[in-house]
């Protein structure tokens, strides 16, 4: 077979053990036909094969993204992006630039909003939303997604009940904050209602050509549910095949029958078993040490938790729920034992979502039961840029907060994702975290940090024998980076850029200089 494509003078790293190394590739009808050196790669070359000539560059197997709310990072293309704001002053002149672009009526969203990151240390008052805005709706979701802040008229639109649990007041008036079910319901309202099918399918494109431009091959597309729009999934499967990026399918929607319906082999992702640590509903065994009144929120109790995963198990299915707390955790744990004990199922590959502040008993039951573990490496990043995390959990349980050496050591398989819209979709920023922990004891090495987004990370949706490696044989999803990652700094690596990005053999993503 001769090659569509060859890539001469790289700094291969296959992620295959038993070739580490190679300088060259060739790929034909989208699979890998020659892993070696330049002059054995030439031999598949023929007249019309385009050459790449990597320059001593980093070659790397495409990169994935394993936790992603695709369609929701999207959407916020048309959203104000709250996410450096500093203070109140700062909010008001996002939102008023914005203000003055939409149509009478529609409703104003941000996201990002870190209260804690303000000078004043909490949100203006709801009064002067609505003093500023009139009866425009505006809707503006916490960076961490588990709290929202709206004015009056964003209220009355979604049409939420006072006494919903999660309608935060203080002296009996709504402060326009909503946590746990409200803040749900809210957002469920918000993109069930304000959403067409032409905006997902733009805001698919939208997310597809950010994955690309950082070297993402395949998205772990987390949809639907309670934080977002169960329409979103019929989006994602409608257009797919349409976007650059390979996506894997996860409807977060507790629903067995509705899911298996769809024709889809995973349930889950974001289906949530508590909140996050920045709303403090995260589910702690121990009170908040910034809150001592508080473990958080568990949003299903433990039969709710049990019944989910048995008749998902039941069903075949691999799992996926969300859990921050060690509480949180325990819960799903304690599912996944009760269902494995009734009905053993070798290589299921369930998943714990976050993961983030486990216990070693934990570690070591979820290893026995060969559960698997998506970690957020970028959450460590920004935790060491304020004292919020820290404040919450004390100088001894944050010791705890995704603890990846200690993950590995216990035997888990660890893959890694973004949360986008949490934070960026951008593995070269994981695997920077994954190298930086604020406890070095935790920091992984390049190759244990690289293997979270590439060969580990397809085994995660059993995609091991076509993607994750640069083997003969599996599909050509390549990353070609700007600067050998071999050589750079920790620093220098989450700033590294992408030169190509090759799904199936196909450049779809080539940076063209000064870009």
């Amino acid at each position: 077979m001769k090659a569509e494509l060859t890539i001469r003078n790289g700094t291969v790293r296959t992620m295959n053990p038993l070739q580490p190394f190679a300088q060259a590739l060739a790929i034909g009808k989208g699979k890998l036909i020659a892993v070696g050196s330049n002059d054995e790669v030439q031999a598949f070359a023929a007249a019309g094969t385009r050459v790449i000539d990597a320059r001593g560059n980093s070659v790397l197997p495409g990169f994935f993204d394993v936790h992603t709310h695709f369609t929701g990072t999207g959407l916020n293309a048309a959203a104000v992006d709250l996410t450096d704001v500093t203070s109140h002053d700062e909010l008001f002149s996002a939102l008023r630039a914005k203000d003055g672009a939409l149509p009478p009526g529609v409703c104003l969203r941000g996201f990002g909003y870190n209260e804690t990151k303000f000078a004043e240390k909490e949100l203006p008052p709801q009064e002067a939303l609505d003093k500023m805005f009139g009866e425009r709706p505006v809707f503006l979701i916490r960076v961490d997604a588990h709290s929202c802040y709206l004015n009056q008229a964003a209220f009355r639109l979604l049409d939420i009940r006072e006494d919903l649990e999660g309608v935060i007041k203080e002296g009996g008036v709504f402060t326009g904050v909503l946590r746990a079910k409200a803040n749900s319901v809210a957002r469920k309202k918000l993109n069930e209602q304000l959403m067409t099918d032409e905006m997902r399918y733009e805001a698919l494109r939208y997310s597809s050509d950010i994955a690309v431009k950082v070297g993402v091959t395949t998205i772990h597309a987390l949809e639907g549910g309670s934080l977002f729009a169960d329409e979103d999934v019929k989006a994602l499967l409608k257009y797919q095949d349409q976007l650059e990026v390979q996506t894997v399918v996860y409807h977060q929607n507790p629903d067995v029958a509705l899911v298996k319906s769809e024709g889809l082999r995973r349930i889950g992702g974001c289906i949530t078993v508590d909140g996050s640590l920045g709303s403090h509903t995260a589910a702690m065994l121990e009170s908040y040490s910034d809150a001592p009144d508080s473990k958080g929120i568990l949003y299903f109790s433990q039969k709710e938790t049990d019944d989910i995963v048995m008749e998902a198990h039941i069903a075949g299915m691999q799992i996926a729920m969300h859990t921050i707390g060690d509480a949180a955790i325990e819960r799903l744990l304690t599912a996944y034992e009760k269902a494995l004990a009734k009905y053993p199922r070798n290589d299921h590959r369930h998943r714990f979502e976050h993961f983030s502040v486990p216990t070693y008993e934990q570690m070591q039951r979820a290893k026995a039961i060969g559960a698997y573990i998506s970690v957020q490496p970028s959450f460590v990043h920004y935790a060491k840029q304020s004292s919020m995390t820290l404040d919450r959990l004390g100088p001894d349980r944050i010791r705890r907060l995704y603890p990846f050496a200690d993950l590995l050591n216990a035997g888990l398989m660890l893959a890694g994702g973004s949360d986008s819209d949490i934070t960026p979709i951008s593995p070269l920023l994981g695997i920077h975290a994954c190298l930086s922990h604020f406890d070095p004891i935790q920091n992984l090495s390049l190759y244990e940090a690289l293997k979270l987004f590439t060969g580990n990370a397809a085994y995660f949706a059993f995609e091991e024998k076509d993607k994750g490696t640069l083997e003969v044989g599996k599909q050509g999803d390549v990353v070609i980076l700007q600067g050998n990652i071999e050589q750079a700094s920790v620093q220098e690596i989450k700033d590294m850029k992408v030169q190509n990005t090759i799904v199936k053999g196909k450049v779809v993503y080539e940076c063209i200089s000064g870009s």
